[in-house]
């Protein structure tokens, strides 16, 4: 979260605290308590919607990315599914090891995209739930983490589905 937005959600919260401790105290006039309400309700609405926008801005492209990589698994590329994965993912395995896991049976023929959530603040991560078809016939759901990298590119850092993987 950049830190305007950051800045504006602790002003809102500290002017909310300060028209409480003012109307528990009664030191404050009225007309201040509501005045510092009103800038609270508007601070923590304003900050809330800014919130709300950026994660929808960046459900697209990290749904995007993780449509590629299923693609690219259903087609058996294994190479650009690989090129697709985060890079602690490719150093800790290598194509040929990759390819091998997600052949044959494992093989995954279909799949169907459920929802994508944008899980923050910070580093932003996505979480991508689908149900993922597989060359034996099993249905499972599948579940992808994505990691947006220092390039601004959203990577695979993860992946579960039932005791497959």
């Amino acid at each position: 979260m950049s830190g305007w937005r950051r800045a504006l959600g602790i002003l809102a919260i500290g002017l909310f605290l300060v028209g409480c401790y003012g109307c528990f105290t009664r030191s404050l006039p009225v007309w201040q308590i509501v005045a510092l309400g009103a800038f609270a309700v508007f601070g923590a609405v304003l900050w809330t919607a800014l919130t709300v926008t950026k994660a929808v801005r960046e459900r697209g492209p990290a749904q995007a990315t993780a449509t590629a990589y299923l693609d690219a698994l259903v087609a058996a590329e294994f190479a650009v599914a690989y090129e697709l994965l985060a890079e602690q993912r490719r150093q800790a395995s290598d194509l040929p090891t990759f390819s091998e896991l997600h052949s044959g049976g494992q093989r995954l023929t279909g799949y169907s995209v459920e929802g994508t959530t944008i899980v923050g603040p910070g580093r932003p991560r996505a979480e991508v739930r689908t149900q993922g078809r597989f060359g034996d016939g099993e249905v499972a759901p599948l579940q992808l983490l994505l990691i947006r990298q220092a390039d601004g590119q959203w990577r695979v850092a993860d992946w579960h589905t039932g005791e497959r993987w």
